[in-house]
């Protein structure tokens, strides 16, 4: 489910003849934004440590 509402694309290609399913694409997608907040966040906390 995305955004509240089911996917349509069932399928995506993620590069040159590799297929992936769009439940396991979005699941990647997931971890990655996962990732990518704790760096985030990561990076707020050190700038508040110097001010």
């Amino acid at each position: 489910m995305l955004y509240g509402r089911k996917c349509r694309a069932s399928i995506c290609w993620d590069q040159v003849g590799e297929r992936v399913k769009g439940t396991e694409m979005i699941e990647v997608t997931n971890e990655k934004v996962a990732v990518a907040k704790e760096k985030l966040k990561e990076a707020r906390t050190r700038q508040k440590s110097y001010a």
